[in-house]
């Protein structure tokens, strides 16, 4: 006869265990698979008393209702437990860059999770606030947009952004941008030359510009040209 590894009990002291202690607390490397094997179990009785037609199969069935509808509740509350304290060791290990991160009691996917959310904090952080540690405007230097190319006239604000080890290539898709802005919000634009190269950089509507190379003309916001003539970026033509 195959163990029983998860009952509503064993949840229960589960999600006891995450509310009382504040490291994430350690499972079974089968959890996922245990719990889905008997959510499965659970419906599957639920279905054959459901097709019986005597009063105590229909008590069975009301009973297995509610206690498929506990089983879905305490689920939901480890999950999220679980989740916050993995946000919060990627959080930790961004801000303090440790090497000495505990991740042994994640499972195998919370550990996916945890890199595909520390990745962004990390790439958000060099390309922002290292960025203004220097005077230099946030630079989002190596997020990806899209694994996929949806077709090259459309290349813009969505044109993927490839990491590499050590090296960050942008294969932003040069377009005049702020032409399309000046369209929707019919604001004055101040026309410049670039007599420096400029690397993309995120301006305060969250939008992307650039890169640009030296002689390249473009219409853009008057106190972006602003801040490219006093960067000695750019002049205004």
């Amino acid at each position: 006869m195959t163990e029983i590894k998860i009952t509503l009990e064993t949840l229960y002291d589960i999600l006891r265990n995450e509310k009382k202690k504040e490291d994430l607390q350690e499972l079974d490397n089968s959890f996922f698979l245990d719990v889905a094997k008997y959510v499965r179990e659970k419906k599957g009785l639920l279905d054959a008393k459901s097709e019986a037609d005597d009063i105590f199969a229909s008590g069975e069935k009301d009973k297995l209702e509610y206690e498929i509808k506990s089983i879905k509740r305490i689920l939901k509350e480890i999950y999220e437990k679980r989740e916050k304290k993995i946000i919060d060791i990627a959080l930790n290990k961004s801000r303090t860059g440790s090497d000495i991160i505990d991740t042994s009691s994640m499972l195998k996917e919370e550990k996916d999770f945890y890199q595909e959310i520390l990745q962004p904090l990390d790439q958000y952080r060099r390309g922002t606030l290292l960025k203004l540690f220097k005077g230099e405007l946030p630079l989002i230097d190596s997020i990806k947009r899209s694994n996929t190319v949806k077709s090259e006239s459309s290349l813009s604000l969505n044109t993927e952004i490839k990491t590499q080890p050590e090296k960050v290539e942008q294969e932003i898709t040069k377009t005049d941008i702020t032409k399309k802005t000046t369209e929707e919000n019919h604001q004055e634009m101040t026309k410049v030359k670039f007599i420096h190269p400029m690397p993309s950089f995120v301006w305060k509507d969250m939008k992307v510009y650039g890169p640009y190379d030296e002689g390249d003309e473009v219409e853009i916001f008057p106190e972006v040209a602003d801040l490219l003539v006093r960067k000695k970026r750019a002049e205004k033509i």
